[in-house]
């Protein structure tokens, strides 16, 4: 099914000068151009995406930066180490982001603030090309030392192909309604004039999660991932002489 915006005018006897133009004639002038139509449309196209990415965070305190640091390093060791075995040809893992920020408490009016500790935290983005395996991702992540993870971010490797789908489907149905118009008015198509696109887009829902390390005792349960449709968008505007 193809989303459609409608915007139809009707143009008669256009006339624009540059510099070398030649001046026409009273008469010449007088005469009107061909009645030209400005259809804008909107095309839509459904695809699953086929690349997931989850953005996941070690977080670790203490009360001294260092002990932070060092635990936070033997965490991200172990789950870099594991996620580097579960990753296939063409996925991928980047470090984002590392950071060591004191924790502070606030006391009365007039007080400073007291360091009571510090936090340590890694943050790596994690690509993956099969999104049937990201609910085995984010449970390797759980189990070595990940307690925050944001996702999943979907994406499309044919992306570029969609997006010129939807554009083709947009300028078919302008086409079809131009065609309705000028018909209604005893006129139809001569050609196509003129033709760009008004802008892309394509919606990618965020649906974030936020994990913590399982607590002793408790029953590993896979963690569900249901990769949908989504939408991929774009819309034109298109000129057509009629006759």
């Amino acid at each position: 099914m193809v989303a459609f915006l409608p915007k139809i005018f009707l143009l008669i006897g256009l006339l624009v000068l540059v510099p070398g133009t030649k001046v026409l004639a009273a008469d010449e002038a007088a005469k009107p151009g061909p009645p030209l139509a400005l259809v804008s449309g909107e095309g839509k196209v459904l695809a699953v995406p086929d690349i997931a990415q989850l953005q996941v965070t070690i977080l670790t305190e203490a009360p001294q930066a260092q002990v932070a640091a060092a635990e936070n390093a033997k965490k991200a060791e172990a789950f870099v180490a594991a996620a580097k075995k579960f990753l296939q040809a063409g996925d991928t893992l980047k470090s984002m982001g590392y950071r060591i920020m004191p924790l502070q408490t606030y006391g009365g009016q007039g007080k400073k603030p007291a360091i009571t500790g510090y936090r340590a935290s890694n943050n790596f983005q994690v690509t993956i090309k099969d999104p049937s395996r990201l609910g085995d991702l984010i449970d390797l992540a759980v189990r070595h030392g990940v307690n925050e993870i944001h996702g999943p971010f979907w994406e499309h490797s044919r992306l570029e192909a969609l997006i010129q789908e939807a554009s083709v489907q947009a300028l078919q149905k302008a086409k079809e309604l131009t065609e309705a118009l000028a018909k209604s008015q005893g006129l139809k198509i001569k050609r196509l004039q003129k033709v760009s696109t008004r802008g892309r887009f394509f919606p990618i829902p965020r649906e974030e999660a936020r994990m913590l390390a399982p607590a002793a005792g408790v029953d590993k349960v896979a963690t569900p991932i249901e990769v949908g449709e989504q939408e991929i968008r774009a819309a034109v505007e298109a000129v057509f002489e009629l006759e």
